[in-house]
């Protein structure tokens, strides 16, 4: 991490990401600054950063992670997929098991289509929210509990860069094992598992800048896709109910508003002001004791 940490960047190298500036040195438009700068502290402009990062054990951890994953989505699925199977060709056919073992066969090709991408990332992030702990218990014992953790060490901070360079010499002839990096306060830095690399870049602030346009980004459709994944749930579990009430006559109870939230079904005044998050006491007021509906006292009904 050296001093020109924030010298702009006009190569004409092709990049997936905006630059601060444009090829002829000036200011680019389209250029977004989200990398926010913490406020100055007295005395503490530059610091000592080591890091820790197993990066070759850590890919190993989520191919194990994934390598138990699909052994059980594969399963799975297959259990699915032949369970709907033997339910359609039991509505549908008396034939003999060859003829069902064939059957079962292009009935598999045709399902393989439906099994996409994102319905596999969704299964696979669900799978782990249940089976980590046992997953990272299992990986700690095939790899003789090598730790897999990342980690920082602030080393110290300093009024200057030059007292920071000063100590990180000190430090780095008391403590050869680890790589000592010096770094401005307050400020995005790159780091690379191979402190060589670290140390040799220039801060290249507009690829952090779109990391962090991505992390964003990435963070709303998550919570978007999330949201959807809900109320789909929601409609399903309604369709269901439906579908049994129909059969069995039973009367549906709830169903979904337009924000996709359950409410009642009915028509009493206390329906109406359950669907509302906050109502004012004047407003609850007017309801009770104002509205069409009102019963005060039953021995006074006419």
């Amino acid at each position: 991490m050296k001093k020109h940490y924030k010298k702009p960047i006009t190569n004409n190298k092709k990049s997936g990401f905006v630059k601060r500036k444009t090829e002829d040195g000036l200011d680019n438009p389209k250029y977004v600054d989200v990398l926010s700068e913490d406020k100055p502290i007295a005395n503490q402009k530059f610091g000592c950063f080591s890091f820790i990062s197993p990066e070759k054990i850590l890919e190993n951890k989520e191919l194990f992670y994934f390598s138990s994953f699909i052994k059980k989505w594969n399963f799975s699925k297959s259990v699915i997929i032949f369970d709907n199977f033997l339910h359609y060709i039991s509505e549908s056919y008396k034939i003999d098991y060859k003829s069902l073992a064939d059957n079962f066969k292009d009935f598999l090709e045709e399902e393989k289509g439906k099994l996409n991408y994102p319905e596999l990332w969704d299964d696979y992030k669900t799978y782990l929210d249940n089976n980590e702990t046992y997953l990272q218990n299992e990986f700690n014992k095939r790899n003789n509990f090598t730790t897999s953790v990342r980690a920082i060490k602030c080393r110290g901070v300093y009024a200057s860069e030059e007292e920071a360079n000063f100590h990180a010499k000190i430090l780095r002839e008391s403590d050869p094992t680890f790589d000592i990096l010096v770094g401005p306060v307050g400020v995005w830095l790159p780091w690379d598992p191979d402190a060589y690399k670290t140390g040799n870049v220039e801060y290249i602030e507009e690829e952090l800048n779109q990391l962090m346009h991505e992390k964003i980004k990435n963070e709303e459709l998550a919570k978007n896709a999330f949201d959807k994944r809900i109320l789909d749930a929601k409609k399903k579990s309604m369709e269901d109910n439906k579908e049994k009430s129909e059969k069995y006559g039973n009367k549906i109870s709830q169903t979904l508003d337009e924000n996709g939230k359950l409410v009642g079904i009915n028509n009493t005044q206390e329906s109406k002001l359950s669907k509302q998050d906050s109502v004012a006491v004047n407003d609850i007021v007017n309801e009770l004791f104002e509205g069409d509906d009102i019963v005060i006292n039953k021995k006074n009904k006419n």
